[in-house]
């Protein structure tokens, strides 16, 4: 018999793919079933053609995980980066069936605030979009050198990028009523922009702060994983 107790949906960051959250999954009790949204274009869907704006990036971010509920148990969503903007999108929208438990907010600001931040990006160019990766501490230089990784890896980061640029938050009426916790790097979204995301998502907040860049879950996924099993198993 199945001792599964809880499904949680995880969405990766822009470029992510679900070898990207291995090491976190890895770590991750098993009465929890983690199911990573593969986005097109990379990984085991390498073969699907890419998305070409952020509502098509999430229908199909809907659909992955539609397909995969077992309505029977409770789920959780965990969102990294863009993944935390389509996880709200996604529960704002009532979109996954049967009780969420609990929400992860990784790396991201309010998606209030960071349309705002969006709405005035005007390069769009390779350049400037690897230029912005560099900052965020998420490129290896060395795969620009390498055609067969710029495919894999590189490609699918710039689709992301430029689908996520165009994201824009409409106001709802009503705040999510769910329990929180956010991960975050105070050199990257500082505490006081995370907490912006109460004036969306009701109940009880917990907040880690990890590392010292955006992709702290590369160094972090053993204490990040403690934080999911502590919440989500009892």
């Amino acid at each position: 018999m199945s001792n599964v107790q809880m499904q949680l949906f995880i969405l990766p960051y822009a470029g992510g793919s679900i070898a990207a959250f291995k090491k976190l999954t890895d770590f991750i009790d098993n009465r929890v079933e983690t199911i990573t949204v593969e986005y097109p274009g990379r990984g085991t869907r390498a073969q699907e053609p890419l998305k070409q704006s952020i509502n098509d990036l999430l229908d199909d971010a809907i659909s992955y995980c539609q397909e995969r509920r077992n309505p029977q148990i409770p789920f959780a969503i965990m969102g990294y980066s863009m993944g935390s903007i389509l996880a709200y999108e996604i529960i704002k929208h009532n979109m996954i069936e049967g009780e969420l438990k609990h929400i992860f907010i990784s790396a991201e600001i309010s998606p209030k605030y960071r349309s705002l931040e969006l709405s005035k990006i005007d390069d769009l160019t390779d350049e400037g979009i690897l230029d912005r990766a560099r900052r965020l501490g998420g490129l290896d230089e060395r795969i620009l050198l390498n055609k067969r990784f710029v495919d894999i890896y590189i490609t699918p980061m710039l689709s992301d990028y430029r689908n996520f640029f165009g994201y824009r938050y409409v106001e709802s009426r009503e705040k999510i009523r769910t329990d929180t916790t956010f991960f975050y790097c105070k050199n990257d979204t500082p505490k006081e922009d995370v907490e912006k995301w109460r004036e969306l998502i009701g109940g009880k907040n917990q907040f880690y702060e990890y590392g010292t860049n955006h992709f702290f879950i590369n160094q972090y996924y053993k204490e990040m994983a403690k934080v999911i099993n502590e919440t989500l198993c009892w």
